[in-house]
């Protein structure tokens, strides 16, 4: 019995005997047993620090799930899980460009996946934003920048992977995460969000346990190169639990969980920005979940109260700063930031493109990185002038329509799915105000394009609408 169901919807004729691999393989991938057994793979590479050897047999699994998986979805979580353990090899470039014959069968797998399981193109109101993006990157530095700066190997792989590689991106998981399935995608997509949630907190609580002599001895988190990259995944993820908390009000312990785990991070980014997510979480959850209402505004409250009263000395714990030198004004943002307004006088068009290298005074990426600004907006103005500036706003306008434009034809609980997928993306967006994020076209980009490839467009409702009485009803026909 196939519950996929999606022969019809191919556009290349599979084998019979491979139809059935599909549908085996589909149920395996996407069972929460190989949930959990991914989730404990993981934590034991993470415990033992085997990043490296656990990214290949993740990468493995990948590969795996794309060759004999027709759901696209079966790769997500070891993709998620993957991004999130390998947070702790900073400036590993070396390490793993040692690996990077590993490209090799996994490009060979995209591509078999796209061409095998291939379906007609389908495109939501967000694509065109990404489009604009793409355009906005590409004529970034024209008439300023260097052609050795423009033709960098890294200036390149941000400019095609930010922009057009976002674009084909979207086509290609768009065309197939809009197939009917015997689940309700987006629930299932939060699902595996949440699952990466409770990974990365267990990573911060197994740092803490690492570290407990100088948490006793200095009162104060210790310095984790990690801490804003865990915070990303965790602000991302930290929305997921208040959608799950309708059906049962435990969910919003593990939101807590979340919170206290990006606090203890020692991010200052993700200790400020996570206490305004949450707060925010709370009221979106109390717009929509009316049951729940009541407890939702208790939280908000308590929450209130305890930073009124115990903030100073949660920032101090987390960050081992006082309010009042949270910031330094003789840090690298600063400075930058008045960069960026001097380069965009000088180009306000095009701006100086994300290969500038006249930055390494100021700040001095790693092997393979970007010249990072940290943050989002100085980013758009100084690396893309006006152009990107208006390519950047577009994009929002066109989320925001297609945030609410499903809405329209959505149950109570079909809208807060909606609105808690945007949540999760608004985290990331958050953390981009101080980070590189959106900036990173993996994990952080690739994310917030599927988050809107799921629902935008009129195939979003439909999507929604998959309960288990129609699931049985189809069984029954079978």
């Amino acid at each position: 019995m196939n519950l996929w169901n999606t022969d019809n919807e191919l556009l290349v004729k599979r084998p019979r005997f491979f139809i059935k691999i599909n549908d085996f393989c589909n149920r395996l991938f996407l069972n929460r047993y190989f949930f959990l057994f991914l989730f404990c793979l993981a934590a034991l590479f993470s415990i033992k620090e085997e990043e490296v050897l656990g990214a290949l047999v993740f990468v493995f699994i990948i590969c795996l799930a794309l060759i004999f998986c027709e759901d696209i979805l079966a790769t997500t979580l070891p993709f998620l899980l993957l991004c999130v353990f390998v947070t702790d090899c900073y400036n590993s470039f070396d390490t793993f460009i040692k690996y990077a014959w590993v490209a090799v069968p996994a490009v060979l797998a995209i591509f078999f996946h796209f061409w095998m399981y291939r379906r007609k193109i389908q495109i939501g109101s967000s694509f065109w934003g990404l489009v604009a993006v793409s355009i906005a990157l590409i004529c970034g530095g024209i008439g300023m920048i260097s052609k050795e700066d423009y033709f960098r190997g890294g200036t390149l792989y941000y400019t095609v992977f930010l922009g057009i590689g976002m674009v084909v991106a979207y086509l290609l998981i768009k065309s197939q995460i809009c197939v009917k399935r015997p689940y309700n995608v987006p629930e299932k997509f939060l699902t595996l969000l949440y699952i990466m949630g409770v990974f990365a907190s267990l990573l911060v609580l197994v740092f803490l346990f690492e570290h407990l002599p100088y948490l006793k001895n200095h009162e104060a988190i210790p310095y984790w190169q990690a801490s804003n990259n865990i915070s990303t995944m965790l602000m991302i993820a930290m929305p997921a639990p208040f959608f799950f908390a309708h059906k049962r009000s435990s969910h919003l312990l593990v939101a807590v969980l979340m919170l206290i785990c990006i606090i203890a991070t020692g991010s200052r980014s993700g200790c400020l920005l996570g206490f305004g997510e949450f707060l925010l979480c709370l009221i979106i959850a109390a717009i929509w979940d009316k049951k729940h209402r009541f407890t939702y505004t208790c939280v908000f409250i308590a929450m209130l109260g305890l930073a009124w009263f115990g903030g100073s000395s949660i920032l101090k714990f987390s960050t081992n700063l006082e309010l009042e030198n949270l910031i330094s004004s003789t840090e690298a943002r600063f400075q930058l930031l008045e960069r960026a307004k001097n380069l965009f006088r000088e180009n306000p068009i095009f701006g100086h493109g994300l290969g500038y290298s006249g930055n390494t005074d100021i700040y001095n990426p790693v092997e393979g990185a970007m010249e990072w600004y940290h943050m989002m907006i100085p980013q758009v103005v100084a690396s893309m002038g006006i152009v990107g500036i208006l390519a950047y706003l577009f994009q929002f306008f066109l989320q925001a329509k297609a945030t609410l434009v499903p809405m329209k034809s959505c149950d109570t609980e079909q809208r807060g799915l909606i609105l808690t997928l945007v949540s999760c993306y608004l985290g990331l967006l958050l953390m981009s105000q101080l980070n590189p994020g959106l900036f990173c076209p993996l994990p952080y980009t690739l994310i917030g394009t599927l988050i809107f490839a799921i629902f935008d467009g009129n195939d979003g409702p439909r999507l929604f609408s998959k309960k288990k009485k129609e699931v049985a009803d189809e069984q029954a026909k079978e």
